[in-house]
């Protein structure tokens, strides 16, 4: 249980720079890798990047870390009932406005499952770049006002969030974010999710996130592109693994938002985005022969399978040129059908060789396979 007199008397410190925390030089020797992370059970280090010939596939790490992340965000579900999220934004130059809104993005998918109102979830969102641009653009726990909830949360305020540009100012963010949980409710869970791409400037922000860790607060990092590693490690709540996620490109970034919020839409089905609810509530495709890729959020993403042609909203079965047997010859079973993936056995007469293919299978840019088939 917090004590609020603590608690206020705790940010005060914080925002005044009153702490007794020794600021920590940031390492740059540290070399970049994709999904450098911490070793289990080793609290503030970081694992030994492995050699290039032993990295995993892109894939498969983006699907590890999508695994871990779902995990987490589906306990915070389960403490929804009273649950305080500050989200930590990067607006910098180096972010650049068209991987802002995909971190703005990011923050819509976690929030579309949880009940935002002011009796249950309740949300901070901050951008911050330079010293003079720390902002909390929407703020549902340290004010109070009609319509906050979720749907003008995820339909009008995210929206309206502008991209501006300039430094990293990291610390600022957290100091913000401190102002912000004095207001918290007691009992309540405390999270932050802090988005950056690039090394923070003006001031180590590693004292302030320790002593937000020590009060209780849960700290998510997610790192991209040139990150500070050990400074992101560092700032994370432990298990480490499962509060650092070190990503390489904002693609990479898209990817695990993909795999970890929401349960994925299998393929064949999608779910639009911010929508609420599980896998029970994706959408099939128009047509049966559609296909999607898992977490799909668009009809736009169905596309017709292999041997199939888009018609509209629908899937036509691709059709090859009707075949004959060749003189002297005949079709097994005396049938050749023209429908993708069918299959035409030819045969000749006793006496007759065959000169050609001896099965033509129907593909699907609705060409034959093999070579003319005759009879001699």
């Amino acid at each position: 249980m917090w004590s609020c007199l603590a608690f206020c008397c705790w940010t005060l410190a914080v925002v005044s720079g009153w702490t007794n925390f020794q600021p920590l030089a940031p390492s740059r020797n540290f070399s970049f890798r994709l999904f450098p992370e911490a070793s289990p059970g080793a609290p503030g280090r970081l694992a030994v990047p492995p050699e290039s010939g032993e990295e995993e596939a892109v894939g498969s790490k983006v699907e590890r870390l999508g695994r871990a992340f779902r995990s987490r965000v589906r306990r915070l579900r389960e403490l929804s009932d009273r649950l305080e999220l500050v989200f930590l934004v990067d607006e910098s130059s180096s972010v650049g406005q068209a991987n802002f809104l995909n971190e703005l993005k990011f923050v819509r998918k976690l929030l579309s499952d949880f009940p935002v109102v002011s009796t249950a979830t309740r949300v901070a969102i901050v951008t911050f770049s330079s010293k003079n641009n720390v902002v909390a653009r929407v703020d549902y726990i340290s004010t109070s006002r009609a319509q906050q909830h979720k749907c003008a949360l995820l339909s009008r305020e995210i929206p309206a969030i502008t991209y501006r540009g300039g430094g990293t100012y990291t610390k600022g963010a957290f100091q913000q974010a401190a102002q912000i949980l004095r207001h918290s409710r007691e009992n309540s869970t405390k999270v932050i999710f802090l988005i950056t791409d690039g090394y923070s400037n003006g001031g180590d922000p590693r004292p302030i996130a320790a002593s937000l860790r020590d009060f209780g607060v849960e700290i998510f990092t997610f790192g991209i592109w040139q990150g500070n590693i050990r400074e992101l490690n560092d700032m994370a709540s432990t298990p480490k693994e499962e509060h650092c996620y070190l990503l390489h490109s904002f693609e990479e970034f898209e990817a695990l938002a993909r795999r970890a919020l929401h349960e994925a839409c299998p393929s064949g089905t999608y779910k639009p985005e911010a929508s609420p609810g599980g896998i029970s509530t994706c959408i099939p495709c128009p047509d049966e022969n559609h296909t999607s890729p898992p977490g799909s959020t668009s009809p736009e993403d169905c596309v017709c399978r292999e041997g199939y042609r888009t018609f509209g909203q629908t899937c036509q079965v691709v059709h090859c040129p009707a075949l004959k047997p060749p003189e002297n010859g005949f079709f097994i079973q005396n049938t050749c059908k023209n429908h993708f993936n069918a299959a035409c056995g030819v045969r000749c007469l006793p006496g007759f060789d065959l000169v050609g293919s001896s099965i033509h299978l129907c593909q699907p840019n609705g060409l034959w396979s093999g070579t003319e088939s005759f009879c001699r």
